[in-house]
């Protein structure tokens, strides 16, 4: 390394192809990380099932914020934002990290809605509703299931993909994917999709999966 060199900071950048040799490993991992969140979604959905008994959340949940169906198209951009990280992180160890992380994350979810599966606040009232994008609303909640609700997982992938995807990029990089985050969040209780409660949650497993991803991954 030249004396010029060791004097400037590595060059940012926003988003980038993998090496021509690192595709496999990208597609492999995003692949990895996508299929295991469903199957421990919807699995944990199923066995939720056998249970006679539902969690009861409290009621501090942001009812009073006005429904707008047109904040869907906010709560589905997350498939977006997962969709472009592996070309936004820094490098193919990163990408693995990321990719883990949702792992990780949805595993520690999967254990509370297994055992102590809550419902999503209720809908019914909304059933009248003929605003705009109600039918795309309508379609989003279908993929929903009944108790698993808490923690939120919208949340909790969604801090993990900003955080491995916002690692070494200018800061009004991070203070947009910042934003999205925050976005997507109030987007979970306004669409009547989540208690407030569950939103901590979300963000509380998120946490210790970035971490225990680290620590293993990076």
């Amino acid at each position: 390394m030249t004396p010029d060199q060791s004097n400037h900071p590595p060059v940012q950048f926003l988003w980038k192809l993998p090496q021509r040799d690192e595709w496999g490993h990208y597609l492999l991992y995003s692949a990895i990380a996508g299929v295991f969140f469903l199957c421990c979604y919807y699995g944990a959905w199923w066995i939720s099932q056998f249970h006679d008994y539902r969690v009861s959340l409290p009621e501090l949940d942001g009812q009073w914020l006005p429904f707008h169906p047109a904040w869907t198209v906010a709560y589905i951009s997350i498939m977006l934002a997962h969709t472009l990280a592996p070309f936004s992180v820094a490098s193919r160890k990163a990408c693995t990290a990321w990719a883990m992380s949702l792992c990780y994350c949805v595993t520690l979810a999967t254990l509370v809605f297994v055992f102590f599966p809550s419902e999503q606040p209720s809908i019914d009232h909304l059933k009248q509703s003929e605003e705009f994008l109600i039918d795309l609303y309508w379609a989003t909640s279908a993929l929903s299931t009944s108790g698993n609700a808490f923690p939120s997982l919208h949340v909790g992938s969604m801090l993990c993909t900003v955080w491995y995807s916002s690692r070494n990029k200018p800061v009004w990089f991070k203070t947009v994917l910042g934003i999205w985050f925050l976005l997507v969040v109030y987007s979970t209780v306004v669409l009547r999709l989540h208690y407030i409660v569950d939103i901590g949650g979300g963000a509380f497993i998120a946490v210790i999966a970035i971490r225990l991803s680290n620590k293993l991954h990076l």
